[in-house]
């Protein structure tokens, strides 16, 4: 099984929209970077108002996104003749030990959607096109996915102010480009006024995690806001778990800015 690679890349925040704070741009931008063991990932993001007086207030919105990394897996090399049912053969054998292999991976992407605000739950929808590239650097003959996929993508992301001191958000995205899903929940305490604290959980799964497999993610984040910005950082623990039901744990950690302008 491959390794998923962050299938949607960065989720794009949403913003704590707290109706004290009114000096916003129209614009809002994002960098970050997420790795774990085997894989690491940079992406980047834009998203506009043109018909909003803000960031905050309602209407449409148009998103730029994009990222590049690597991630790497484990393998067996085939060997030949093989797929013999008379001598219980197989094209890989589990007992020759494995082989890693390395790729790049890119997406970019850009979404129409609109921002909604309803009592103390904000809304964002998003549809659009998105593009994915992967490319072996060590190559692999029984792996045939490289190349580009082009698809639609749809995304939601939902922000919720419980009280004065908590909050929780909800991010959902899918698109039909190796059929990448993903989905990540947080729910922050406010320990001071502009700094969160709290669990995070996410699941991944895409046209390499197929059958039973799938990608889940169990953390901890500290996110620090300001007028007109914020940064998050998170670490915990990656969980790979395969279709036969074995499982592969490593640590990860991710570090977002974001800026509005």
């Amino acid at each position: 099984m491959l390794q998923l690679f962050l299938a949607n890349g960065a989720f794009a925040q949403v913003t704590d929209p707290s109706s004290d704070a009114s000096p916003y741009g129209w614009r809002e931008t994002w960098a970050g970077v997420d790795t774990a063991r085997d894989q690491w990932l940079l992406y980047s993001g834009l998203t506009v108002a043109p018909a909003s007086s803000d960031i905050y207030s309602d209407g449409w919105r148009l998103r730029v996104g994009g990222g590049y990394g690597q991630y790497s897996y484990d393998g067996r090399p085939p060997r030949a003749p093989c797929g013999d049912a008379t001598k219980n053969d197989a094209c890989t054998d589990k007992g020759r030990g494995s082989q890693q292999y390395t790729l790049d991976h890119s997406y970019a992407e850009i979404l129409i959607g609109y921002y909604l605000r309803l009592g103390e739950l904000t809304a964002k929808a998003f549809a659009g096109a998105s593009l994915t590239h992967q490319e072996h650097l060590t190559k692999d003959p029984a792996n045939h996915s490289d190349g580009t996929d082009y698809g639609f993508k749809g995304a939601l992301e939902l922000w919720l102010n419980i009280t004065e001191q908590s909050w929780s958000s909800l991010d959902l995205s899918y698109a039909t480009a190796r059929h990448e899903s993903s989905a990540r929940w947080r729910t922050g305490w406010r320990a001071e006024p502009h700094l969160s604290i709290g669990p995070e959980l996410r699941y991944d799964k895409n046209v390499e995690t197929r059958n039973g497999d799938w990608d889940g993610r169990a953390g901890l984040f500290v996110r620090y806001d300001w007028t007109g910005g914020e940064v998050s950082v998170a670490g915990g623990v990656s969980t790979r778990v395969d279709d036969w039901g074995a499982t592969d744990t490593s640590p990860y950690g991710t570090v977002n800015v974001l800026f509005q302008f």
